[in-house]
């Protein structure tokens, strides 16, 4: 069955009852390490993946890659890896690329450590759609709906179906008496206490832990006032050819 004959059945789904929106056929994942028949937008529910946590630091795999964050946000998509680019710029081993960008954080770890970091990095590279969520995704975290009494005055359930109708995080907020400033006050202590457990835990080092926090300081006006996808929209979405 091919993508398009796919996405028509998801979107005839759209049309009918919930009950038979749920079963809607959509494209499936092209992630080697997804499961058989998951979904185009499947990620491990991995703490680092789900975070943006990178286990090298993004200036590095820009030097070494010869590419940067523009031209690989033009790039990355849910078919094309960060791997494949960098061997278009010449790398021939995606192993040693792995362990060239990790190079700076091995030393002193036990070898149970460097083994989780290269597995970490290696799947950055090969795994288009976890690369691509890792590298530019920096708000799509659950961490946010688990927060959301603190940030939005709501409880975790009432975000998340405030979320799936559409509203925006400042609409979210409203609902739960909190204004824009003390939304984006809140996301901001949020991605600060994040950060800091990532390094605690050796999870990013203390520039990649600065470097994610300037990419959500760049992004976060424009994330509290922008609507989430529904769940039409969603589906929707991934039927969209990329």
């Amino acid at each position: 069955m091919n993508r398009l004959l796919l996405c028509l059945l998801t979107l005839l789904a759209l049309a009918l009852p919930a009950a038979s929106a749920s079963a809607a056929a959509v494209p499936r994942s092209a992630d080697s390490h997804a499961p058989a028949g998951a979904r185009l937008d499947w990620l491990p529910s991995s703490e680092w993946v789900m975070s943006s946590w990178l286990p090298y630091d993004e200036a590095r795999l820009y030097d070494l890659a010869k590419t940067s964050r523009a031209e690989l946000s033009t790039w990355l998509n849910d078919r094309r890896s960060i791997g494949e680019l960098a061997r278009q710029h010449g790398v021939t081993s995606l192993r040693k690329l792995a362990d060239d960008l990790l190079a700076p954080r091995l030393r002193g770890l036990s070898g149970k450590q460097r083994r989780v970091l290269r597995d970490r990095a290696l799947s950055t590279l090969t795994q288009p759609h976890l690369g691509n969520h890792v590298m530019f995704h920096v708000f799509h975290t659950p961490a946010i709906a688990s927060d959301a009494r603190r940030i939005f005055g709501v409880r975790a359930a009432t975000f998340r179906t405030l979320r799936s109708q559409g509203r925006s995080p400042v609409q979210i907020g409203a609902a739960g008496g909190r204004n824009r400033l003390a939304v984006r006050g809140a996301l901001r202590r949020l991605f600060r206490e994040r950060a800091a457990r990532a390094v605690r835990i050796g999870a990013m080092s203390e520039t990649q832990a600065a470097t994610l926090l300037e990419h959500q300081e760049e992004g976060l006006n424009a994330y509290v006032d922008r609507s989430f996808r529904t769940t039409a929209k969603h589906n929707a979405f991934l039927c969209t050819p990329r």
